[in-house]
């Protein structure tokens, strides 16, 4: 079986030959790290060594022109003014319109030359053509955190303006990209962390009013694509977990089993046959901590909630970091574990 065959029968929640594996979010520095650890020249021989099936891609490199904002210089990549910018372009709004009229890039500010070779040259592996689609962050960094927060609340149709905008934003990138793919992507994501170590960091309802409606057209677009979405988010957030199954989610990720109510046994155990779970092995404790034996106990444990009846890619909660020893992901990831 293929790898894009078993991830994909994987996420649909079909029997697979073996439990597919990734490495979401890992740094590069780490992966390169890990490969001369098990003796492999390169990132993609370690893949195939340790039977990783999911390449996760870059995106669309921007071309455009740096913007300038009360006499800074912006890096408008993503169009988005991220965290480290200390002048957020909509904060202390009084209407909506400076946000209908703020100048997002277009698609021909794009250039997808390194995208296409990074498809072209690892169509061996299940591809999630990434992209960031970070609309809470992006709206939080736009804003400012605490504006934002507080318009959710003083300022709703600012807030939903804002987040409309930006979501416009984010469809026509992931048409670009999908149109770009074409058959090739297996899945993409979007990483929109809602949730806290403890709770969520808005309210079920305000997630439901302001961000729900407008990552639905995400979704919309990537199965119209006739590719499977992954929904990422950090945090505890299982009390909206049934709401990116009503949206159409046929991937969760994280699943960081440290925070609460993100229980990996718990949550497949509510959910599974209606979306796949990616990821689960906990980063926080034991992967940094070990010992071997341990992890390959977990590891033995998430497995055996679903065998080979599809519904789950092993990985750690979090991407790999170098707090983690290259003994210990190579524990996690033995593709012995994957065929018991």
């Amino acid at each position: 079986m293929e790898c894009s065959e078993r991830v994909r029968k994987a996420i649909q929640c079909q029997t697979v030959d073996r439990v597919p594996a990734g490495l979401f979010g890992t740094h590069p520095d780490y992966e390169h790290g890990l490969a001369a650890y098990v003796g492999c020249a390169t990132v993609e021989e370690m893949y195939r060594k340790l039977q990783i099936d999911v390449w996760h891609t870059g995106g669309l490199t921007y071309r455009g022109h740096a913007d300038v904002y009360r006499g800074r210089p912006i890096d408008t990549g993503y169009a988005l003014y991220w965290e480290h910018n200390p002048d957020p372009p909509f904060a202390d709004l009084e209407s909506s319109e400076l946000v209908e009229s703020y100048s997002f890039p277009t698609m021909a500010d794009y250039d997808e030359t390194a995208l296409l070779q990074e498809i072209d040259s690892h169509d061996e592996f299940a591809l999630c053509t990434g992209i960031n689609s970070a609309l809470f962050h992006n709206y939080l960094y736009m804003c400012g955190q605490e504006n934002g927060l507080c318009y959710l609340k003083s300022d709703p149709d600012i807030a939903h303006a804002i987040i409309r905008r930006i979501t416009d934003f984010w469809v026509s990138y992931l048409d670009h990209v999908l149109d770009i793919a074409g058959h090739r992507a297996t899945f993409v994501e979007n990483c929109n962390d809602f949730g806290s170590q403890r709770t969520m960091l808005i309210s079920p309802e305000d997630f439901r009013s302001f961000f729900k409606p407008q990552l639905q057209r995400l979704y919309d677009t990537a199965h119209r694509h006739g590719v499977l979405y992954m929904q990422h988010s950090c945090g505890a957030v299982s009390p909206i977990i049934e709401d990116f199954i009503e949206m159409g989610a046929d991937v969760l990720n994280p699943i960081q089993i440290s925070a609460s109510g993100m229980s990996l046994a718990e949550i497949a155990a509510r959910f599974h046959g209606r979306i796949a779970l990616y990821g689960g092995i906990d980063t926080q404790y034991l992967l940094p901590q070990g010992p071997v034996n341990e992890i390959q106990a977990a590891v033995r444990q998430a497995l055996n909630l679903f065998g080979r009846n599809g519904g789950y890619i092993l990985s750690g909660s979090q991407g790999l970091m170098d707090d983690i020893p290259y003994k210990h992901a190579v524990a996690m990831l033995d593709p012995a574990l994957r065929m018991a």
